[in-house]
């Protein structure tokens, strides 16, 4: 009789063993799969398979991270930060992994980001930096929070140190000029702009940062700062910034006739702006063309009669 409940108990123990080891290859396989949707952007699949995942093993950090970034994606913001924090509080609690708490931290930031708390989102990214020094990810986002949220002179030191872990990333030398820009550092922030080029010749934002900086720093008459122009804007059309300094820069190196289809396209691209109208009205001045100036000026006070009355029907509210 013993020797027949021994046997029992030995099948028993075979038994729940299998099914232990036959859970986690199906929880190591959904989530290899559930990556792999991750990073061919099929978003629903990656989340279907991440739930399931999450049903075999609720505990699970990286499921439960994997779940997150999927909803994040499919815009459902609340439901990813709520899975990204059970995963942040299940690391803190366990056997920390560095790495993924980083990770997980990192995602957190950038959903806080969405939703508006900056403040929570740099202490996320601050904590994340003390556990990983080289997160590049945690690096990156917290200089641009810091950006955001005018902290200038910190969001500097951040992109330094993420174009230190990636010196060939070409958009953190794109950030990082930026921040040096609006810190009035214009000698580094030529020479970053100058490093993004190096790196990416054809990016219409660096040809569009370095241009408007040589024209700043050097005038119109900057012939590198306009052919950066002239590049950002054939790069990219659509980018308003690029259209309206290069009109207005033709302008003022009496090339009105030039200045023309820039002002159009800027005027096409912020409807409600009156500057490119502005600017129209100066270039059909210059040329003699009075009637289009003047339709023009109407134009530009069209506009700021419309804001006068958006401002009357909505007043700011007291404080």
């Amino acid at each position: 009789m013993l020797i027949i409940c021994l046997l029992c108990w030995q099948i028993i123990f075979s038994h729940n063993l299998f099914a232990q080891t036959n859970n986690q290859e199906n929880l190591d396989e959904i989530r290899k799969k559930g990556f792999s949707y991750l990073q061919a952007g099929n978003w629903e699949s990656a989340e279907k398979l991440f739930e399931n995942a999450i049903r075999i093993a609720p505990e699970d950090s990286l499921s439960l991270y994997g779940n997150s970034l999927a909803l994040f994606n499919l815009n459902r913001h609340q439901e990813s930060l709520i899975s990204i924090e059970k995963a942040i509080e299940i690391l803190t609690k366990g056997k920390e992994n560095k790495l993924l708490l980083a990770d997980c931290l990192v995602l957190s930031a950038v959903i806080s980001g969405v939703q508006n708390e900056n403040l929570a989102a740099i202490s996320k990214l601050e904590k994340a930096i003390l556990l990983v020094p080289n997160h590049f990810d945690a690096n990156f986002t917290l200089g641009r929070a810091y950006f955001g949220s005018g902290e200038i002179d910190k969001s500097v030191s951040a992109f330094k140190q993420a174009a230190v872990i990636r010196p060939k990333d070409a958009r953190t030398r794109f950030f990082l000029a930026t921040a040096l820009e609006r810190a009035e550092n214009t000698a580094e922030a030529l020479i970053e702009y100058q490093k993004v080029l190096e790196l990416s010749p054809n990016s219409a934002e660096g040809n569009l940062g370095l241009g408007v900086l040589l024209i700043k720093t050097e005038g119109d008459k900057s012939e590198k700062g306009l052919a950066a122009l002239q590049k950002a804007v054939s790069l990219n059309p659509n980018m308003y910034e690029a259209q309206i300094t290069l009109g207005k820069t033709l302008i003022k190196l009496n090339r009105a006739s030039e200045a023309i289809q820039q002002l159009q396209k800027a005027a096409e691209l912020a409807p409600n702006n009156p500057e490119p109208h502005f600017q129209l009205a100066i270039a059909y001045r210059k040329l003699g063309k009075k009637a289009e100036a003047e339709a023009e000026n109407a134009i530009v006070k069209s506009i700021h009669e419309s804001r006068r009355t958006v401002k009357t029907q909505n007043p700011p509210e007291e404080k």
